[in-house]
């Protein structure tokens, strides 16, 4: 025998003595089928076995379903440019140091001072080359021989001689001042360049001469 039942139905249907409350559509062979009072359908069938599954086990089996969230849009961090603190400073002034010109050195044992002393007395003679004081020269202090190259300079100088004394007397006070050399200890003079002379019949003053020397 081949019974069909319809998924709906007045009663409840009952299989092999079992609630069947959800039927799905199918076909059972070999079965006897009654009827009660209340509409309910009673299906005897022994070549099934049925079994009943709690929908809430069912549902608790089933694997919760996992919710991935979609990947956050990425913002990239606001990035602020502030200019470099270092203010831009104009380049410094440059001032080249003033040139200082230093005329060459006069080589020793070339320019002297020769004094020659006739028995003079009173003159206190200062000499000064160029504003310099060099020497202080009196009478009677013998004869001064004296290299004077180191105040001289290549050019044009200035020698000065200055007689501050008094009462003079004797014979002839005299200055020489020029190129020369040195032999043995005795300078040889022939031009001098400056010549400065006093006499015991100059006037009782401070007597001042200044002379130029061109140094080669």
């Amino acid at each position: 025998m081949i019974l069909s039942v319809a998924l709906a139905l007045a009663g409840d249907v009952y299989i092999n003595g079992v609630k069947a409350d959800v039927l799905p559509v199918m076909t059972m062979e070999d079965v006897s089928v009654r009827f009660d009072q209340s509409g309910n359908v009673w299906i005897d069938a022994p070549l099934y076995r049925v079994t009943v599954v709690s929908p809430a086990a069912s549902q608790a089996a089933a694997p919760a379903p996992s919710y991935t969230a979609p990947p956050a849009s990425y913002s990239p961090p606001a990035t602020t440019y502030s200019a470099p603190a270092t203010a831009y400073s104009s380049p410094a002034t440059y001032t080249a140091p003033a040139a200082t010109y230093t005329a060459p050195a006069v080589a020793p044992g070339t320019w002297w001072l020769v004094t020659e002393d006739n028995d003079s007395s009173g003159h206190d003679v200062e000499l000064l080359i160029n504003g310099a004081l060099v020497r202080q020269i009196r009478s009677g202090e013998g004869q001064v021989i004296l290299d004077v190259g180191g105040w001289l300079r290549r050019g044009q100088n200035t020698v000065e001689l200055r007689d501050a004394g008094t009462r003079y007397g004797g014979g002839v006070f005299v200055i020489y001042v020029g190129r020369g050399s040195d032999s043995g200890g005795t300078v040889r003079m022939d031009a001098p360049d400056v010549r400065y002379t006093r006499r015991a019949t100059d006037l009782q003053s401070t007597g001042s001469k200044q002379f130029t020397l061109n140094v080669p």
